[in-house]
């Protein structure tokens, strides 16, 4: 595994890992891509405790793998976002990448690059579907963010923790972060289930159940403060309601018909990113003719571990993470 700086933004290094199969052969070769969970706000590039099966798959079948980091909320916003991922795929498509990296006699196909995202990782990896150039031979989405950025689940107001078993988060618990101003990150520590907090995790990311409380997750995806003028609007009016000008954001809103295909597989009792999310982008995708394939499973909540015993995954998950990867082999071989 090598670690190479594909952007710099002022004095900070955006970073990625690339993982490159033993014995690779000759030519042209696919790559995966993935981004990382934590909310948009946390994770990094190192993140990959539930993803460690599609590194391995992909090694095993010559792929290149291709963890990347991208800018955090706070003080970034989801422009920043789509913006290190245009450059990711700008850097990715540049011959000195494969010349630089790769070993002799082997080269990046740019045309077979397909994006993983995983949870907040959902969201770069949608904008890579929208944005990037050239364009993912295949999207894969993982219980993943930013499908459905407009309904209740993230504008209303609550009263309480999202579940009576997680701890409730204060304004004032993050008072710095929040009021201070902060120079930009792109990698934030996020422990392994069942791991104490490393030295330095931030613990970012329970912002998103705090902004889920407040109803205020929209106002830091965009960098304006907009959510509570659209909760007064009816959910199917909003996306008209939002400028046009940050609406580019709002990714729902900019799905065309040249989006990749898409395998996406959500945990039907996911309480934290809503299984609508996946289905919304699954019902875009197939009215615009594009190749989609969804799977909701039965008693999975989010990361597809047991809603009863969260430390196993739900039965029927590894089944899936096989027709998932069989997807994606189809794109890229």
């Amino acid at each position: 595994m090598e670690t190479v700086t594909y952007s710099r933004i002022g004095s900070l290094d955006i970073q990625l890992d690339l993982y490159i199969p033993h014995n690779l052969p000759l030519g042209r070769r696919p790559a995966i891509v993935h981004f990382h969970g934590g909310g948009m706000i946390g994770g990094s590039r190192k993140s990959l405790f539930f993803l460690q099966w599609l590194r391995d798959a992909a090694l095993k079948h010559g792929i290149l793998f291709i963890s990347a980091d991208h800018r955090l909320l706070i003080p970034s916003t989801a422009f920043d976002i789509i913006e290190d991922v245009k450059t990711l795929f700008t850097f990715l498509a540049d011959p000195c990448f494969s010349r630089t990296l790769l070993p002799k006699g082997t080269s990046l196909d740019a045309t077979r690059i397909a994006v993983s995202g995983e949870s907040g990782g959902g969201y770069a990896a949608r904008a890579a579907g929208i944005y990037a150039q050239p364009r993912p031979a295949a999207i894969f989405l993982q219980y993943a963010m930013g499908g459905q950025l407009l309904d209740d689940h993230w504008l209303a107001v609550k009263e309480g923790p999202l579940e009576p078993s997680v701890e409730n988060i204060t304004a004032e618990a993050f008072s710095e972060l929040l009021t201070q101003p902060q120079e930009p990150i792109s990698y934030d520590l996020i422990p392994s289930p069942g791991d104490k907090a490393p030295n330095g995790a931030s613990r970012r990311c329970m912002l998103l159940l705090l902004w889920w409380e407040t109803g205020e997750l929209l106002d830091y995806i965009l960098g304006a403060k907009i959510s509570k003028s659209l909760r007064s609007i009816l959910p199917n009016e909003r996306a008209d309601a939002v400028p046009a000008a940050l609406r580019l954001a709002i990714l729902q809103t900019q799905i065309t018909s040249d989006f990749p295909p898409t395998f996406l597989y959500h945990g039907k009792d996911d309480t934290l990113i809503l299984p609508a999310e996946s289905e919304l982008t699954y019902n875009q995708l197939r009215s615009l003719g594009i190749e989609a394939e969804l799977h909701l499973l039965e008693g999975a909540s989010h990361t597809l571990m047991d809603a009863h015993d969260p430390s196993r995954l739900t039965a029927g998950a590894e089944v899936l993470r096989g027709k998932a990867f069989e997807f994606l082999l189809s794109k890229l071989l």
